[in-house]
């Protein structure tokens, strides 16, 4: 591990005895890409070898500052020696939103006709959400393809492939994980590679490879992340973060050289620092996690309103079984929506979680997904919170009003503190529960759904276990009708 002002904080990986990093260092000269010493680390992490000649690292992750870290361009160098140079037949290539996917393929694209001899051996697929690099005329032809897709429009899922980069990793979800990361527990060389800047409150996957790598004793992953040390501001908390505060931490240019490799390396200049720095001067901590690198963890790690060390007790994984009871919630900008679902287990205790992508970006996911779930769970009643509404038939929901939304939440502290649910154990929910907390409404009080980190995972469980209570019918275990997914 290295931790050093003009290095990376931590950079730590399994060992290895042979390496073609430089093979791959050398498609990047090739493509007009002048590696640093980081860069060429990484590839020589990623194409490490054991003594069985399969990857030495199983993942590979990097976190560090937008722009200046050479992020994207490490991990586009290795998708096209992988495809290009060691003839995997397929590189699955996602980003949480299109736009971000389609940049990495334009990019390359870009590189790739820059240079006469990779331009012949490739053929593009431009087309609207199909984009695609095929060389020696693609995988189907014996050739080799990087595919691009979105994580947040359902596709980019289900693929069987040995080489999986996932861009943007701060917004990987577990049903990402769930639909993707699977497909190569079969492929003994299966790598899969992570890029991301630092963590937002729920980047739950994430912190998880951050607490592996940084430890330096996780065997299976390479790990290597670019920030500063955090300091505190001259006025500690009761600093604005005005630009023109020299006390401020942020406007602290030794920090920016510290965080970002460009800097230091004279890719980025001071100058196009600073013009970050205005740009994001209404987003203060926004500048400090893109720049700085300094992560938004959630505030509470103990639990606030519900037990969190309780509810870490009771994580069990259980098959599905009807009656089942789903439940939508989202916070009030609809940025973020959750699907919880709970039903009773053969000993009688309630089981939520969330369904396997039950926590995505945006809305218009849900009614299909709902949908299918129903038809594939043979029903289902559906509830949704107040800032849901809308989002479905209005005769296919329920709404429960916000005193009985309340009276759900206080019933699931009550259930946690009982030990009497059980849960699926998903980051997304984790999280939610650990930072909720408690505001007052009325004679009673509600999880505060304005705070820093969105409970809309918690606020759904609550209302399907408070629904399962009063839902009728046998349990399904009683007549042979389970359903495992």
């Amino acid at each position: 591990m290295t931790e050093a002002v003009d290095g990376p904080l931590y950079r730590t990986s399994p060992s290895w005895t042979t390496t073609h990093g430089d093979i791959a260092a050398a498609v990047g000269a090739d493509l007009g890409l002048d590696l640093d010493e980081d860069q060429r680390w990484s590839l020589d992490a990623m194409f490490a070898e054991d003594d069985e000649g399969l990857p030495a690292a199983g993942e590979y992750c990097v976190v560090g500052p937008r722009q200046t870290t050479g992020k994207s361009a490490v991990l586009e160098v290795a998708a096209i020696a992988d495809v290009a140079v060691f003839g995997y037949p397929l590189h699955v290539w996602t980003a949480h939103e299109f736009k971000t996917s389609r940049k990495a393929f334009v990019d390359m694209r870009r590189r790739l006709l820059g240079h006469p001899d990779y331009a012949a051996r490739c053929r593009f697929r431009d087309s609207h959400g199909e984009e695609a690099i095929h060389f020696d005329g693609g995988y189907d032809a014996g050739g080799g393809s990087i595919e691009f897709h979105a994580r947040s429009g359902g596709s980019g899922r289900g693929f069987t492939t040995a080489r999986l980069t996932l861009d943007e990793a701060l917004y990987v979800q577990p049903g990402d994980l769930g639909a993707l990361v699977p497909t190569g527990v079969t492929i003994p060389d299966f790598q899969v590679r992570y890029g991301s800047s630092a963590g937002k409150p729920l980047s739950a996957a994430l912190r998880g490879l951050r607490t592996r790598g940084r430890s330096g004793t996780d065997e299976s992953l390479a790990y290597i992340e670019h920030g500063a040390h955090r300091r505190p501001c001259a006025a500690g908390e009761r600093c604005t973060h005005e630009l023109t505060d020299t006390g401020c931490a942020l406007n602290d240019r030794a920090l920016w050289r510290q965080a970002n490799p460009g800097v230091r390396n004279g890719r980025v200049t001071m100058k196009s620092m600073l013009g970050q720095r205005q740009k994001l001067a209404g987003v203060p901590l926004e500048f400090a996690r893109e720049f700085l690198s300094w992560w938004e963890d959630p505030p509470f790690e103990g639990g606030g309103a519900l037990d969190y060390d309780r509810w870490k007790t009771l994580a069990e994984r259980a098959e599905h079984a009807s009656p089942f009871v789903f439940a939508v919630a989202t916070p009030r900008d609809r940025s973020w929506c959750a699907i919880a679902v709970a039903w009773r287990r053969p000993d009688g205790i309630r089981q939520v979680q969330l369904v396997d992508d039950g926590y995505r970006r945006g809305t218009a996911w849900v009614p299909d997904r709902i949908t299918e779930l129903r038809a594939r769970w043979n029903g289902g009643r559906v509830l949704v919170d107040t800032n849901a509404r809308g989002i479905l038939p209005e005769d296919l929901v329920e709404e429960p009003g916000e005193g009985d939304q309340a009276e759900a939440h206080n019933a699931l502290a009550n259930a946690i503190e009982a030990g009497s649910i059980r849960h699926g154990n998903e980051p997304a929910m984790n999280t939610a529960i650990r930072a909720a907390r408690w505001k007052n409404r009325g004679t009673t009080r509600a999880l505060d759904r304005d705070g820093d980190v969105d409970v809309s995972p918690a606020a759904a469980a609550a209302m399907a276990l408070h629904a399962l209570a009063s839902t009728p019918g046998p349990s399904a275990y009683e007549d042979g009708d389970v359903f495992v997914v």
